[in-house]
């Protein structure tokens, strides 16, 4: 009985690190949760994936984190702004680890990351004014946007 039990406890505790659900912020701790943008002035981003891998948006301004959320394979997540200028960057990868330290300037306990397969993509900064930009990370043959390769670094 003791076996079976520890075997599901290590099953439950795989799954749990690895398992994430579409709009959660991993480091919520220090750049906050994705409020909405419920005044006048306000635009959207919304992000597409792939059914190949899931990533972390990470919307920035001025260079600061201003809002990042975990989206699942072939998922969808809309981040609510205010108008203004802003860059976004994708991280992408397989098997989260919630356990994983990430390096930051803004932030030096950041714990979330890919465990394999890590790569990190931008955008050119953006203006939005009463607007929405839709990203969908599908690769395409003559598609119509190409992502610029970042770091991690670069990204927080």
């Amino acid at each position: 009985m003791k076996k079976v039990f520890l075997f599901l406890s290590l099953i439950v505790a795989t799954i749990s690190t690895q398992a994430q659900y579409t709009g959660y912020t991993p480091w919520e701790n220090c750049f906050g949760k994705n409020a909405s943008c419920n005044n006048y002035g306000c635009s959207a981003i919304e992000v597409n994936t792939s059914s190949s891998s899931p990533i972390i948006a990470i919307v920035k301004k001025y260079g600061k984190v201003v809002k990042h959320a975990y989206i699942s394979k072939s998922s969808s997540y809309t981040f609510q702004l205010k108008d203004g200028t802003y860059q976004v960057f994708f991280y992408h990868g397989n098997f989260w680890d919630r356990n994983k330290k990430i390096k930051s300037d803004e932030c030096n306990s950041i714990y979330g990351g890919f465990s394999e397969g890590e790569a990190v993509t931008k955008d050119d900064p953006i203006k939005l004014s009463n607007q929405v930009m839709t990203y969908t990370l599908i690769p395409t043959s003559n598609g119509n946007f190409n992502t610029k390769s970042s770091s991690l670094s670069e990204a927080l």
